[in-house]
């Protein structure tokens, strides 16, 4: 009797700890990946993760921070996209993806930036830390600085590049990642149009690479962003795609996904995917409350129309996942006192999404909202008094 009891907690402790695990493992590709982020760009909320907080080797992930250094330059005015950068002894011999530089070359920063982003090209980038910064180690100085400034707690670079430094590599937290990838779209947006140009041609000399994310041409909207990769980061790739409302009653948004750590090129471009299509799928940014339209009409016996139309205070949405459960409450004010002036609060709307409150506003009117005029109350008690001695007299 003993044995059965154990065997079957045995049993039960197994079947609640698939469960648990099932609960966690929504988007399925854990085992794939060193760390995977799924965030919202506009709110910075984070919708799914896995081991986003620990820093891990990014490779060319860094260039995103070298494209933010280079345009706050070129915003300050200390640069300008028209610049001519000349290629010298050092940058050609920059390893790893490049744009095959040759020394004495001349090339705009502009031409050189569309490089770093399309082609991750290690030169262009060296190239471009050298002009700004008179040498690379002063970059990294100014690129550390930066991340400091932004609130990115772990993060460090070692270079402008991503190529290892001997065992040394620059590393970021797939949230610093996340938070950097909003702060770079918000500022730059155009860094969406460097991001999606499809190719770097230099019919002079032979040269055209394609651009180095996967997914430019396999999901639509992908607009961006980054792809990077080391033998110690593995593959990796953040996107970011604009998602358009399906239905009336959800807005645009865009999503930023992060995948570290795959295991080769094939593997990158099929988690990336499956992570940006789980946002698809799942995801959508629902309008919980419009400003112009009513939320409710509610019943007010004092007042001279009966019926008043309530409007929440201002527009409200969120990002929701397809099984999440949106109640809408609504509490009007216990000592309201009429009349109302339009704009007046009437009440207290709450919006909870699972139990939790997700928003609250006022309620507001949209118009006047009188009174009962006095002979209109007396007329309503004489007809309830004379209702009630009829029916007394017909028994």
């Amino acid at each position: 009797m003993k044995k059965k009891f154990i065997k079957a907690m045995s049993l039960f402790l197994l079947f609640i700890l698939i469960l648990s695990s099932a609960a966690f493992a929504t988007v399925g590709i854990e085992n794939q990946v060193s760390a995977y982020l799924l965030g919202d760009y506009e709110t910075g909320e984070i919708l799914e993760e896995y081991n986003i907080y620990k820093p891990i080797e990014i490779a060319s992930i860094t260039k995103l921070m070298s494209y933010l250094v280079i345009m706050d330059e070129v915003q300050k005015g200390s640069i300008s996209l028209e610049d001519i950068v000349y290629i010298d002894e050092d940058t050609v011999k920059v390893r790893g993806s490049s744009l095959e530089l040759k020394e004495g070359e001349t090339f705009t920063v502009n031409e050189l930036l569309k490089a770093l982003m399309v082609v991750s090209a290690n030169d262009a980038t060296y190239a471009l830390s050298k002009h700004v910064a008179g040498g690379e180690e002063a970059f990294v100085n100014m690129m550390n600085d930066k991340a400091k400034s932004l609130g990115l707690r772990n993060t460090i670079y070692f270079n402008s590049t991503g190529l290892p430094e001997g065992k040394i590599q620059n590393m970021m937290s797939p949230e610093d990642i996340f938070i950097l990838s909003r702060h770079i779209i918000n500022k730059y947006p155009e860094i969406l149009f460097l991001s999606t140009i499809p190719y770097i041609e230099i019919p002079s000399r032979d040269y055209k690479e394609q651009n180095t994310n996967p997914l430019l041409n396999e999901i639509i909207g992908v607009d961006g962003l980054k792809t990077g990769f080391t033998n110690k980061a593995g593959y990796c790739l953040v996107s970011t795609i604009g998602v358009n409302g399906i239905t009336d009653q959800d807005e645009d948004f865009r999503l930023i996904s992060i995948v570290m750590g795959t295991k080769n090129e094939d593997k990158r471009k099929e988690m990336g995917g499956a992570l940006v299509q789980y946002g698809l799928n799942n995801y959508s940014k629902r309008i919980l409350a419009n400003e112009n339209i009513p939320i409710d009409t509610i019943y007010l016996p004092k007042s001279k129309n009966k019926e008043v139309e309530v409007y929440p205070a201002r527009s409200s949405s969120a990002i929701v996942k397809n099984e999440d459960i949106i109640d809408k409450d609504i509490f009007i004010d216990e000592k309201l006192k009429l009349p109302l002036k339009k704009s007046d609060r009437i009440g207290k709307l709450v919006i909870l999404k699972n139990g939790k409150v997700l928003d609250e506003m006022d309620l507001i009117v949209h118009e006047k909202i009188k009174k009962e005029g006095l002979f209109r109350v007396i007329g309503r008690c004489m007809k309830k008094f004379l209702s009630f001695i009829f029916s007394k007299i017909i028994k």
